[in-house]
């Protein structure tokens, strides 16, 4: 099971840099996709400390600099493979206990989580996609047959 999230953490990677660098290379892009797009990042981020138990060190809206995006995700990425690496295969089924934004108390197993992060950023990945659409030369192809036939 740990390989499965792997291999969805690596296409969520994938997937966020393609859209990202299509943003980048866009003349110009809606304000609405850059805040959806550092949501992308930053929930990530917020996700991670909520599993591992510290303080989040952003904002599930944190506003970062475009300049920033390829290190941000870089960074993401390790954090939540490191993450991965250091779970048993049990642990996945373990529950984490977390307070949402509004201070509502939950509890949610991780393998739970894990896959809300990549349904999530899929959801908001497609959001941004219909925002900038008039402003890509070419869509960029974030599907995940795409990404498994790359991996060959």
């Amino acid at each position: 099971m740990k390989d499965y999230f792997f291999n969805l953490l690596a296409f969520d990677y994938w997937t966020n840099v393609r859209l990202m660098e299509s943003m980048q290379a866009a003349v110009d892009i809606p304000q609405r996709a850059k805040d959806l797009f550092n949501h992308l990042i930053a929930t990530t981020r917020v996700w991670r400390s909520r599993m591992v138990g510290e303080m989040q060190d952003v904002e599930v809206w944190e506003k970062f600099e475009e300049q920033h995006w390829p290190e941000l995700l870089d960074h993401n990425y390790q954090l939540m493979t490191s993450f991965l690496e250091q779970l048993q295969e049990e642990d996945l089924q373990r529950k984490i206990r977390y307070y949402n934004t509004k201070g509502v108390a939950y509890e949610t197993v991780i393998s739970d989580i894990l896959t809300h992060l990549i349904v999530h950023s899929g959801y908001h990945q497609g959001q941004i996609v219909s925002l900038t659409k008039p402003f890509f030369s070419t869509d960029p192809d974030l599907m995940y047959i795409t990404y498994t036939r790359e991996q060959k």
